[in-house]
C-alpha cells in the first residue's frame, strides 16, 4: 500500500513512520509513503500563498482550491470522476447537493477493476463534514486499494470545491483537530494492520472490535463444529459469517443490511451540526462558481444561508 499524504505540515509525519510496527511495515516494504508539501510547489508568490480570506466573511483563513489541485494532478491523484462540462455549468449544484458518495465511489471502483494498469487508487480528504470512519471502511479501503491519497486540511479548512476532485470526505469523529494530519496518522495505522504480513499473526486482526470477524474464530472452528464434520466440509463453500456487534458500532455496517456510504443517515445524523462549506478566491474556478449569496453583502442572508446551508 502507498501512502501519498499532501500536507502543510510534513514534519508531523517524520516520526510517525519511523516508530513501531508502522516503521517495520515501512522496511518489509508492505507499506511506502509520500509526503507532498503543496505549499513549496504550488504557493503563490515569494511567501507560497496557499489560504485566502473567505467569501462572506468571518475568522480565520481558507485554503485555496487551484494550489491543491495543481499538487492532485502532479501526482495523479485527482478523481478520475472529476469532470466539469461547459454546457451544463448553470445546471450544475455546488455541495453538497450533488454529492452522492454512494454512486460516486461504486463507480470509481468500477473504474479501478476496469484498469489495466494497477494501482487501484483512491484519493480522500479528512473533514469534519466526511462520512465518520468505522472499521467496516477500514476494512473496505484496505481490501480495494493498493494507493490512498489523503489530503490533510489547515485553517479553517478547505475551499468545498476541494471536494469535487477526491473521491470521498472522510471524518474521524464528530470533534475538531488543528489539521489533518493526526486524523491521516490514525487512517493510516488502522489500515495497515489489515494489510497481509503487517501484524505477525495475521488472523488476530479480524477478531478485533468492531471488525467483521468479531467473536469468530475460524482457526478454532474444528474445536466448535468437530473434526469429523469439518473434514466432511473440506472444499465445499465455508459458512456465511455471522456477527454480533453492539448497535452503536454497527451504524455502517454493510453486513447488517446498512449501507457503507449512507447519504441520509449522513445528512440527518452529520450535516445539521457541522460548519457551513468555506470559500475563497478565486470566485469562478473551472467553471465552479461560489455560491452567490457569500457575494451579495447582505449579511443577514449570508447568516440564514449559513445556518441552513446543507
Amino acid at each position: 500500500m502507498l501512502y501519498r499524504l499532501f500536507t502543510l505540515q510534513p514534519g508531523i509525519f517524520e516520526s510517525f513512520f519511523e516508530h513501531s510496527l508502522i516503521a517495520r511495515g515501512v522496511s518489509k516494504e508492505i507499506i511506502s509513503y509520500e509526503l507532498i508539501n503543496w505549499r513549496q510547489e504550488f504557493g503563490l508568490g515569494g511567501y507560497k500563498q496557499v489560504d485566502d480570506r473567505p467569501f462572506g466573511g468571518g475568522s480565520g483563513m481558507v485554503l485555496m482550491v487551484d494550489q491543491i489541485y495543481k499538487a492532485l494532478q502532479k501526482y495523479d491523484a485527482v478523481s478520475t470522476l472529476y469532470e466539469v462540462k461547459n454546457d451544463l455549468i448553470e445546471h450544475l449544484k455546488l455541495y453538497p447537493n450533488n454529492a452522492n458518495f454512494e454512486q460516486k465511489i461504486n463507480t470509481q471502483l468500477q473504474l479501478n477493476n476496469n484498469l489495466e494498469v494497477k494501482p487501484k487508487k483512491a484519493t480522500v480528504m479528512l473533514t469534519p463534514r466526511g462520512f465518520p470512519i468505522t472499521q467496516q471502511t477500514i476494512e473496505w479501503i484496505a481490501g480495494n486499494f493498493s494507493e490512498l491519497n489523503i489530503l490533510c486540511g489547515r485553517y479553517e479548512g478547505f475551499d468545498s470545491r476541494v471536494s469535487e476532485v477526491v473521491d470521498l470526505e472522510l471524518s474521524v469523529g464528530n470533534f475538531v483537530l488543528n489539521g489533518g494530519e493526526v486524523g491521516a496518522m490514525a487512517l493510516v495505522e488502522a489500515v495497515s494492520r489489515l494489510l497481509p504480513d503487517f501484524v505477525t499473526k495475521g488472523d488476530t486482526v479480524m477478531h478485533d472490535s468492531f471488525s467483521s470477524g468479531l467473536n469468530f474464530y475460524g482457526e478454532q472452528e474444528e474445536f466448535v463444529v468437530g473434526k469429523k464434520k469439518m473434514e466432511s466440509l473440506r472444499g465445499k463453500t465455508p459458512r456465511p459469517l455471522t456477527v454480533s456487534t453492539p448497535n452503536e458500532g454497527n451504524l455502517l455496517n454493510p453486513a447488517h443490511g446498512v449501507k457503507l456510504f449512507d447519504n441520509n443517515l449522513w445528512r440527518e445524523n452529520i450535516l445539521p451540526f457541522i460548519e457551513h462549506p468555506q470559500y475563497t478566491r478565486p470566485e469562478v474556478w473551472q467553471n465552479l462558481k461560489v455560491p452567490g449569496v457569500l457575494l451579495n453583502g447582505d449579511h443577514k442572508k449570508i447568516q440564514a444561508w449559513r445556518k441552513k446551508w446543507y
